[in-house]
């Protein structure tokens, strides 16, 4: 009876075990002694039966070696059968020779079954044991597995359809061999191994080659790409092969067809199909040309298989133009894809858009590439530029790149590759006023005629060639006009044909130049800003790039992008902006060039840290500050393991000797300052840096002959950072005693100077700090002040205005620095009982209930002091001045000088800070002068004032919050800013409630000055983080945006706020209540009010509501969803609506309830789109159903959109109303 292979593998079984009488010893030795001695006694019944309980026993097995043994056993007597079939002659029995592969095949079937198995187990030992793979394992498996591969290769060489002698028969044979490959090739273990994969390759080959399988080999590998992520490439691999090595051109075909032709693609699926099909364009390389057509059918398909398809045409292209000839010849192929690639930068789907440029990076960024870019350069810069808008981050990142990529392989080479605007503008200038001059006008105008006809292009660089320096040289020369018979610019010498060709490559630099610096601009103002980390860290890059190659616009974005090092968190692919930022500055400032001498990488290194410092305000300090300290912070966590200084150039000991040397030794003043300044930022995480150098800040900083404000203000501030910030006990101060002496100098200074301000601020700060008897010192200084101030003797040379403003700015600032002072003391004396309560036994807290000093005592020790003496006492000096501070800031035109006036209300505002009876006594003249001051600049002090007094006493300045919110609205934006900044931070931290003003808050939303707008934005986004703050003022927030609506004879300050301003306020607002809860409650309390409202009213209520019922999507996804008793109430309030919008009602008159009809809104009329920004592939949620929630600030469950309290369907009145915002409070 012949040996049925097809019957036999279909009932094969891995479950399947040996017969009970079976013995392993005995059955191994028998049939390998027979098979080697002959393979073809696997015809034998009773060998036939032993080898196949020998492969039923391999589950059994444990010891790897046995399995080994069985395994080789088998492969070898097979591959010795093969090599016999064939020597054997022609006229040998075929019946025969077709039972012995049937058999062998079977053999090597279910061994490959098993085999297949111990991969898998070997994964999830490899998974479980991370570290402790067993590789010697996996060497054997891979071994076996490749003994297999190889056997049936082999076969497959062999002339089967002669041995087998019937068509049916060899395609059922080879079916068998695609099950035992496709069985292999869907484990992901399998194919790891690079020689087995390509063996795996050839077999596919020779089955569709030598035995007409393309049909059979399509269908297995199309079979098997929904479930296999790692059989992409090796798919792509068997089509290339089959193709360059076996001209099997139709497998590919087939295969590409049969991917083209499946309907419902899966999203997995999709992704396998997009992988062969790059992978593919890879690999063939020049022959992609023979399959574009295929490549084409992809192009209407899934989003996914459409964005591969366009990687495709990229590769395709960049195999076509690796020769000069390949371009020539397919010249019109490429233009096509390239066009295809750049139709569909408009595609519907971010993924596609975002595969478009990646493909146009890829093209541009090969070296190779034979093809003129020029025509491109501007166009794909031109649509990078456009794309910067895109709504999604991942194709604003890829059009970034792009930008990344056109810049590092520009062709402008003049300047060292630098792309500098004024180096290209003036030479481009220059060669156009040399052409001018030749042959009168005739070849310049001939050329700019030919220019002015791409309007896109000339636009960039229009502006700049009507400036006035340059107007002259871009005007077209009258009466110079070339005969019509005539072409100028034929027949030109070479000289001028070189300068033409000069000028005209000079004029596309400056034209590439200026779309890029556009770019620059726009990543500036958006991306650096943006909440989407990925932008942020893209715009970092980019400027990086930018600044490499001397853009100047780029330089912009550096400086704004140093604030960035505040930031918080990380971003979807856990790279860290603040480690990118500082990256970024390590890259472009801190990396010498490799070839220097180690001495030049310090100077490059301390230079540059230096001019870091030029030309910044001080928020760039504070934040170069923050970015120093994570620099330094950095350094030493590289020092715990092998940071070498000298290799990795951050800050090392030699680069701050460098910067003492350029403090000391500077040749000017911008070198020295920027010298102290990284100092004292450096000072800040290491103190002794400065700690030994004190003596070097005393001569070179505070030198009073030569002494310059700025130098000598950060000089303070590194003075005082030669203290740790933690004193230990044992911790040895340095004398003082110099530095002191210093600071009183300069405290007494009489100078008309505006700089000796913040100088005296910093020095009294320092003084505070280093000198223990600060409050002594300080009263000699004010004494000695008030002496030159007041006194007979007095310089008649010192303007009396000045000098009082002097000693007014010090009286204030000693006042604060003092009561500093108490608090500090008051800390240390808690700090230390602690300390000294933690050592102590039980006696001795007994004794020290009887006799000791409490906490609250001393605190009211301190209390005491700032509330009666500092102000109010005998003895205090600050008390003597209290009515000249107060007289002057009554009678401005008596003291009518501008800074006397600034810094007294200065002091005024200080000393508010320290006594509550001061303040409570003061508060009306404070608020009144605040009010009424014509200086912006006081105003401002006086706002940020009350912000302080506000911090330090909340009762008092509660009852007159108002008086703060109204210079929201005052006329200088510049107090505008300030007062919202304050606010801001009142707010947030809880000094001050928002009751009742947050709609003042919101109409700054849509305040015409752009800062103002920015500021008010991040106030939302920041009140959105504290537990219902927006939700719980919302309703009190429309009030207020509704007032006086409808009002008769109202005056100009009582205009009502525009519609048009209320719907952007809205829109900005309503997204951040995002409790479905509390969306839903604000519904029902919306729709009361509809009740009673007027016609102006009724429209802003409405259009609230659908913003409301718009997010929520009252319109039915499931049908169960529009029966839930909430989707019938939110129709019935949508139906309401559109009737209101349909009637005529008198404007003005109040409204009557409408009365709820039949619903008729129609699903498709309020269908909700989705407005997800990142993944187009995504469906939108199934829409939840409205059941009962009760709501516990969500408290990590699941929560629908409709979630919340469903009640009944009757108008709530006023009293429900009530009840549910005692609900939400709770």
């Amino acid at each position: 009876m012949d040996f049925d292979l097809a019957y036999e593998v279909s009932t094969f079984s891995t479950e399947k075990r040996p017969d009970d009488g079976f013995n392993l010893a005995p059955y191994l030795n028998r049939v390998s002694d027979k098979l080697a001695s002959s393979p073809s006694n696997i015809l034998n019944d009773d060998i036939f039966e032993m080898a196949r309980q020998l492969v039923y026993y391999i589950p059994e097995c444990t010891d790897l070696n046995r399995s080994e043994t069985i395994f080789l056993t088998f492969t070898k007597a097979f591959q010795c059968g093969i090599d016999s079939l064939e020597t054997v002659e022609a006229d040998a029995d075929a019946s025969d020779q077709k039972e012995l592969l049937c058999r062998y095949v079977y053999l090597l079937f279910g061994l490959s079954q098993h085999l297949v198995t111990m991969f898998g187990e070997s994964d999830v030992n490899k998974k479980r044991k991370k570290n402790d793979v067993d590789k010697k394992r996996l060497t054997k498996l891979n071994l076996v597995l490749s003994s297999i591969l190889a056997t049936i290769c082999d076969l497959l060489n062999l002339q089967l359809s002669v041995i087998i002698q019937s068509s049916t028969s060899t395609n059922d044979f080879c079916d068998v061999i695609l099950k035992l490959a496709y069985s292999i090739m869907m484990s992901t273990e399998t194919l790891k191994e690079k020689n087995n994969r390509s063996i795996f390759v050839k077999l596919f080959c020779l089955i569709a080659k030598n035995h007409q399988q393309n049909n059979q080999v399509c269908h297995r590998l199309t079979l098997a790409l929904p479930f296999s992520e790692h059989l992409s490439d090796t798919i792509a691999e068997i089509l290339s092969v089959s193709y360059s090595a076996y001209e099997n051109q139709n497998l590919v075909q087939d295969v590409l067809t049969s991917l083209a032709e499946i309907q419902n693609v899966g999203p997995n699926l999709a992704k396998n199909i997009g992988s062969i099909l790059v992978k593919l364009s890879e690999l063939l390389g020049q022959e992609c040309v023979t399959f574009l057509d295929y490549f084409q059918n992809f192009v209407t398909a899934t989003p996914t298989v459409r964005a591969a398809t366009m990687m495709c045409f990229g590769n395709s292209v960049n195999s076509l133009s690796t020769s000069q000839e390949l371009v020539t010849e397919n010249i019109e192929v490429i233009e096509s894809l390239i066009s295809t690639l750049e139709e569909h930068l408009l595609d519907n789907f971010q993924i596609v858009r975002q595969r478009c440029f990646q493909a146009l990076e890829l093209i541009h960024s090969n070296r190779q590439s034979k093809l003129n870019f020029k025509e491109y350069r501007y166009t794909w810069a031109l649509r990078a530029l456009n794309h910067l808008e895109d709504k999604s981050s991942f194709v604003r990142k890829a059009a970034l790149n792009l930008l990344k990529c056109i810049i590092v392989n520009h062709p402008y080479t003049v300047d060292q590759g630098k792309l500098s605007w004024k180096f290209h503008w003036e030479h481009y200038a220059e060669a156009t006023k040399e052409i001018k001059n030749i042959d009168n006008g005739i070849i310049y105008n001939a050329i700019r005629a030919n220019e002015l006809e791409n309007n896109q292009l000339n636009e960039l660089i229009k502006e700049n060639e009507d400036d006035t320096q340059y107007k002259d040289v871009f005007k077209t020369v009258l009466g110079a006009i070339p005969p019509a018979d005539h072409n100028p610019l034929d027949n030109l010498p070479s000289e001028v044909v070189e300068l033409i060709l000069r000028r005209k490559f000079l004029r596309d630099a400056c034209i590439f130049i200026k779309i890029l610096d556009k770019s620059f601009e726009f990543v500036a103002d958006n991306f650096l800003n943006s909440k989407t980390k990925s932008d942020v860290i893209a715009a970092i890059e980019y400027f990086t790039i930018g600044d490499a190659y001397g853009i100047e616009t780029a330089k912009i974005g550096v400086k704004r992008m140093l604030h960035l090092v505040w930031t918080t968190g990380s971003n979807e692919d856990g790279n860290r902006v603040v480690e990118k930022l500082i990256d970024a500055y390590v890259t472009m400032f801190l990396t010498p060039f490799s070839g220097e001498t180690e001495r030049n990488k310090t100077i490059y290194v301390a230079s540059s840290l230096i001019k870091l410092t030029f030309n910044c305000n001080m928020a760039d300090l504070i934040s170069l500050e923050k970015m120093i300290s994570e620099l330094v912070k950095g350094k030493r966590e590289k020092e715990k393991y092998d940071y070498n200084g000298a290799v990795e150039h951050y800050i090392t000991p030699q680069v701050v000797s460098a910067l003492w040397s350029s403090f000391v030794n500077y040749k000017h003043f911008k070198e020295r300052r920027g010298a102290i300044i990284i100092l004292s930022m450096l000072a800040a995480s290491d103190y002794r840096i400065v700690h030994d150098k004190i003596d070097v800040l005393l001569k070179y900083g505070l030198d009073t002959k030569n002494l310059n404000y700025e130098v000598a203000t950060y000089t303070c501030i590194a003075l005082r950072r030669s203290l740790p910030r933690k004193i230990e006990d044992d911790f040895v101060y340095p004398n003082f005693a110099k530095a002191i002496s210093k600071c009183k100098e300069i405290l007494l200074t009489n100078t008309i100077d505006g700089e000796w301000y913040n100088l005296a601020e910093e020095t009294l700060t320092t003084l505070y700090d280093i000198d223990i008897d600060a409050d002594q010192t300080s009263t000699l200084i004010l004494k000695q002040k008030a002496v030159d101030v007041f006194g007979s003797a007095t310089d008649q040379t010192i303007d009396k205005s000045v000098a009082l403003s002097q000693f007014l700015f010090l009286l204030g600032h000693v006042g604060l620095k003092t009561i500093i002072y108490l608090e500090k003391c008051e800390a240390d004396f808690k700090r230390k009982k602690q300390d000294h309560e933690n050592k102590k036994n039980e006696q001795d807290i007994e004794l020290e209930m009887i006799g000791g000093t409490n906490e609250d005592e001393f605190s009211d020790a301190i209390q005491n002091i700032k509330d009666k003496e500092l102000l109010y006492g005998p003895n205090s000096i600050l008390a003597k001045f209290v009515p000249l501070v107060v007289e002057i800031i009554q009678k401005p035109k008596v003291y009518s000088h501008t800074m006397l006036k600034r810094q007294a209300t200065l002091c005024f505002a200080k000393f508010m800070c320290i006594s509550p009876r001061f303040c409570e006594a003061h508060l009306g003249l404070y608020l009144n002068l605040m009010k009424k001051s014509t200086d912006p600049i006081v105003r401002s002090n006086l706002v940020l004032g009350l912000g302080d007094i506000a911090v330090c006493f909340t009762n008092i300045i509660d009852e007159n919050r108002n008086a703060l919110y109204s210079e929201l609205h005052d006329k200088e934006i510049s107090v505008q800013r300030t007062c919202l900044m304050t606010v801001t931070f009142l707010i947030l931290a809880g000094q001050i409630k928002v009751k009742g003003q947050l709609s003042q808050l919101a109409k700054l939303l849509v305040h015409e000055d752009e800062g103002l707008r920015q500021m008010a934005k991040m106030f939302f986004q920041e009140l959105a983080t504290k537990d219902n703050a927006i939700y719980n003022g919302f309703i009190e927030m429309l009030s207020g945006l509704n007032q006086y609506i409808d009002k008769p004879g109202m005056t100009d300050e009582e205009q009502p706020f525009p519609l048009a301003k209320f719907k952007e306020v809205i829109r900005f607002v309503l997204p951040f209540i995002s409790k479905d809860r509390q969306r839903n409650l604000l519904i029902k309390k919306l729709d009361v009010r509809l009740k009673t409202c007027t016609k102006m009213e009724y429209q802003r209520y409405a259009f609230c509501l659908r913003e409301l019922i718009k997010r929520e999507d009252g319109v039915n996804r499931k049908e169960k969803d529009s029966e839930s008793e909430k989707a019938k109430y939110y129709k019935e309030i949508l139906k309401k609506l559109d009737e209101f919008e349909e009637s005529n009602s008198a404007s003005g008159e109040l409204l009557k309830p409408v009365t709820r009809g039949p619903k008729r809104v129609s699903v498709d009329d309020r269908k909700q789109h989705s407005e997800g920004e990142e993944n187009d592939a995504k469906e939108v949620e199934d829409w939840l159903s409205g059941s009962e929630i009760t709501d516990g600030a969500n408290n990590g469950e699941v929560r629908g959109p409709l979630d919340g309290q469903i009640r009944e369907q009757s108008s709530p009145d006023v009293a429900s109303d009530v009840e549910m915002i005692d609900q939400d409070l709770e």
